[in-house]
């Protein structure tokens, strides 16, 4: 099986490794062998395979194309789920047709039913594509289902749950780079409206949670941070990313440590770590930085309280391996290292004359 796109291919039956070329020039040798030499050859290896199909035909070929066709007229309509019916019926004459892959993609995400599902649809799309043609096709087809969901999002009637479509939305920034911009707005929209619809950086009415797409979980979601650096790398504006940040994570910041919600916790600390893998530039790095700070050591917001008042809550908060994980991006603060010498000496075994009490008091010392 031999396209002209690619320069080799492979025998279905025996795995031979095939060069395009050398298929060719074969086939076109055993040709001109077989007529006569007044005739002139001039055909093209894959106008011969074009002109064999349609002296065979291919079964279910003509279903399919009809079936295309009936659907292209629902989705026209905006008759998403009529559309996505008649594209599954399509595959299931012509599997290989890759207008009803990606028809099927398609409508299935704009009739936002089956939010779960859309990084299969996704998934199912990219691995058939076999050519550049196929790569616009898929390219133009998430363009324009993006657009449409900007558009049901502006009139403040739906929104995708992000707990669903996580890995859809990095998928998709991903593997079309184009399209990373406007699928980072709708994700970063959608993920402040389920996990902090009272903030700022939402900027709709709550009343438009009640138009949730998906089965949605009845609180935010713990786990955060892989959605976060998704929004960090692919967004644009850097006040939004800054905003949704200290929304997720800052606001409600007293509840979670308040119940010791290790879960939460733990992710504030993977979204550091993600943040500074190396992959994403300094101006990033530092707000997010600064958020966590503000989450994990109760800065910035608590102008009345103590100093003393915020170590007594907090050594009751975290454990010893969290403030090692911490140590790597608050080693500058003083506070810091109050803070983790109260932690340590809860410890079993720890003790003022231990290495690790004295490294931790040189460092409180160095700040004067």
């Amino acid at each position: 099986m031999l396209e002209d796109e690619f320069e080799t291919g492979f025998c279905c039956c025996c795995g031979t490794h095939i060069s395009f070329e050398d298929a060719r020039e074969e086939l076109l040798s055993g040709l001109k062998a077989s007529i006569p030499d007044e005739f002139v050859l001039e055909s093209d290896l894959s106008d011969l395979i074009d002109e064999d199909d349609a002296a065979n035909g291919v079964y279910g070929i003509d279903e399919c194309r009809k079936k295309c066709a009936e659907a292209q007229v629902f989705l026209g309509k905006w008759d998403f789920g009529s559309a996505f019916v008649l594209f599954s019926e399509a595959l299931d004459w012509y599997p290989e047709d890759f207008e009803a892959r990606c028809g099927a993609m398609v409508s299935g995400i704009l009739r936002m039913r089956d939010t779960e599902n859309w990084e299969m649809y996704l998934t199912e799309c990219i691995g058939r594509i076999r050519s550049r043609d196929h790569w616009n096709m898929a390219e133009k087809g998430l363009e324009y289902a993006l657009g449409i969901m900007k558009r049901f999002l502006s009139k403040g009637g739906r929104y995708v749950s992000p707990s669903y479509t996580a890995g859809f939305w990095d998928k998709l920034t991903r593997s079309f780079p184009d399209l990373k911009q406007t699928a980072a707005e709708i994700f970063a929209h959608c993920l402040n409206i389920e996990n902090a619809p009272f903030t700022d950086a939402a900027r709709l009415d709550h009343e438009t949670t009640r138009f949730a797409v998906g089965n949605c979980p009845s609180e935010p979601a713990k786990n955060l941070s892989g959605s976060m650096l998704v929004i960090m790398r692919c967004h644009c504006d850097r006040r939004v990313k800054e905003s949704l940040c200290r929304a997720l994570y800052v606001y409600d910041r007293t509840v979670w440590l308040k119940a010791k919600d290790y879960e939460r916790i733990n992710d504030a600390l993977n979204l550091c770590e993600g943040i500074t893998s190396g992959e994403f530039p300094p101006d990033d790095v530092k707000p997010v930085l600064t958020a966590m700070y503000d989450f994990l050591m109760m800065g910035g917001l608590e102008q009345n309280a103590k100093e003393y008042e915020k170590l007594m809550f907090l050594k009751t908060v975290y454990t010893y391996p969290q403030m090692k994980r911490m140590e790597r991006f608050f080693s500058s603060s003083a506070f810091f290292w109050k803070l983790y010498a109260e932690v340590y000496l809860k410890e079993k075994g720890a003790s003022l004359l231990s290495a690790e009490y004295k490294r931790i008091q040189q460092r409180i010392n160095s700040f004067g």
